[in-house]
């Protein structure tokens, strides 16, 4: 059997074949580290685009439905009511961001 001496990166401690440090518990196995590691920032970046997922407002749901309806006039009605409201949704968003803008200088 081998004899492995590994200095541990937290405290400076040398252990004899183990996997975390003996004086202070941590991770002394480089790959595990970067395992570990990798799956906890693989475990953020599904929680952070959870909390991006939005689900669209009653109005946007609203139309998209309306969309949808069987009757091809209030289709047709629906349809163009949901252009004009992404229309006027960008064309305001637009101007708030132009007032940011001209606000930071």
């Amino acid at each position: 059997m081998n004899k492995n001496y590994i200095r541990c990166l937290e405290c400076g401690t040398v252990n004899l074949n183990q996997e975390n440090c003996s004086a202070c518990g941590a991770i002394l196995d480089v790959v595990l580290k970067r395992k570990l590691e990798r799956e906890h920032k693989t475990k953020q970046k599904i929680k952070q685009k959870q909390k991006t997922d939005k689900k669209p407002g009653k109005i946007e749901l609203f139309l998209k439905n309306g969309a949808q309806h069987p009757n091809i006039i209030l289709r047709i009605l629906f349809q163009g009511m949901y252009y004009i409201w992404i229309f006027f949704a960008l064309l305001i968003g637009g101007l708030i961001s132009l007032v940011i803008a001209a606000a930071a200088g």
